[in-house]
C-alpha cells in the first residue's frame, strides 16, 4: 500500500535478534515509526534496505523530519499464532520506503 502521510515520530535506532528459517539468529537494525494523516495512525517498523537510508550524517540520506509528509509503501501483515493452547492473531507493519514530499 502507498500513501501520503505526516510523520509523527521516529524513535532512535533500535536492533533485535531475528530467527532465521535455517534456526540461525541475526541482528536486524530498525526504526519504529508512527504516522497519520489525520484519520488513520499506523504505528511500524523500517524494513532492512529502508533503515540503511535514513540519515545519521551524510546529505544524500532520508531525513525523518517530524511534521513533514511523506510518501510511504508498507504491509500491514496478519498472522494467527496458537501460544500456550489460546490462539490469537498478531498484526504487523512493515514499512518499505517514504520519500519526503517537498
Amino acid at each position: 500500500m502507498e500513501k501520503i502521510l505526516n510523520l509523527v515520530s521516529c524513535s532512535m535506532k533500535k536492533q533485535r535478534e531475528w530467527p532465521r528459517k535455517d534456526g540461525t539468529k541475526e541482528m536486524v537494525d530498525y526504526y519504529e515509526v508512527t504516522l497519520t494523516d489525520g484519520i488513520d495512525t499506523i504505528h511500524g517498523e523500517t524494513g532492512s534496505q529502508l533503515t540503511k537510508q535514513i540519515a545519521t550524517d551524510g546529505e544524500n540520506q532520508l531525513r525523518m523530519l517530524e511534521g513533514h509528509l511523506y510518501s510511504v509503501r508498507f504491509n500491514i501483515n496478519a498472522r494467527e499464532y496458537e501460544k500456550d493452547g489460546k490462539k490469537g492473531n498478531f498484526l504487523s507493519i512493515n514499512i518499505h520506503q517514504m520519500s519526503l514530499m517537498v
